[in-house]
């Protein structure tokens, strides 16, 4: 899908929540996690990283702006820290 974007030069805004970060007690999450970033640079998208509660409005502009504004991909990525720490119950 990203290069079908790339390629035909349409806007693609995502927003993706983090595993593999802070606090993760699933060990498989990790390798994935550790290489979202660089991934997703590789196939051309800008990435936003949002570590603050208080910067995910602006962060999510500048990423709506950059996406719909130059026909790009943009990927708004929120820090499992931000998000908070996963409790499993049964």
């Amino acid at each position: 899908m990203l290069s079908l974007a790339r390629t035909c030069r349409f806007p693609m805004l995502m927003f993706i929540t983090m595993r593999g970060e802070w606090e993760e007690f699933n060990p498989w999450q990790v390798p994935m996690g550790s290489i979202v970033d660089p991934v997703l640079k590789l196939c051309e998208a800008e990435v936003y990283r949002v570590h603050n509660p208080d910067d995910v409005a602006g962060t999510a502009e500048r990423a709506v702006q950059h996406a719909f504004g130059g026909e790009r991909i943009a990927a708004l990525v929120l820090s499992q820290q931000l998000i908070g720490k996963k409790v499993w119950t049964k």
